[in-house]
């Protein structure tokens, strides 16, 4: 009797263990597939705003990130407002007066130019004026929002930051261990 009750616990614990295993399971699947619709969401957000541009050619933000990591000559042009750069920045990019003020010196054919915004659309704009002047610039896919996705770094006036300006609710689709603000 004693031994029925005791198996019986022990059936009721390993039920219990699996139980708690299999949740555990299913909300790390929901955290991932959660990444997965917002980075699908990007892609098909900044698709459809690239159709206002489609002269322009634009790169996917592993490109930037595999350029850089081979030690690529890249300008990388924010184009978003003083205040949306001050929450954060790719590390080493310049605003875009700067850019402007200095264009001649920045237009180099060695030089690889790349505009960013939250999530392509300004910076697809500013991108397809520049190469109807004949400069040769890129837009980033996706933009900050596909940048958050592959962990990309981020800096503000302190240094390394998690916070992303996402311009509005809608734009709210950074990874999950990056903060949105607006």
């Amino acid at each position: 009797m004693k031994y029925k009750l005791l198996l019986k616990q022990g059936l009721i614990t390993v039920v219990g263990v699996l139980i708690i295993l299999t949740s555990a399971g299913c909300r790390q699947t929901t955290v991932a597939q959660s990444e997965i619709d917002k980075r699908s969401q990007i892609t098909t957000m900044y698709r459809k705003y690239a159709e206002e541009f489609p002269q322009i050619e634009s790169i996917t933000v592993e490109q930037l990130q595999q350029w850089q990591q081979q030690g690529k000559n890249i300008i990388l042009v924010d184009v978003r407002t003083p205040k949306e750069r001050a929450v954060s920045m790719i590390p080493g990019a310049i605003a875009l007066a700067e850019f402007e003020e200095n264009l001649e010196q920045y237009n180099d054919d060695k030089a690889i130019i790349v505009a960013y915004c939250t999530i392509g659309y300004r910076s697809g704009k500013y991108t397809s004026k520049l190469r109807q002047k004949g400069i040769n610039i890129f837009n980033l896919e996706g933009s900050l929002l596909a940048w958050s996705h592959i962990q990309g770094k981020l800096v503000d006036r302190n240094g390394f930051t998690n916070k992303v300006h996402v311009f509005g609710h809608q734009w709210q689709l950074t990874a999950d261990n990056y903060q949105a603000v607006w």
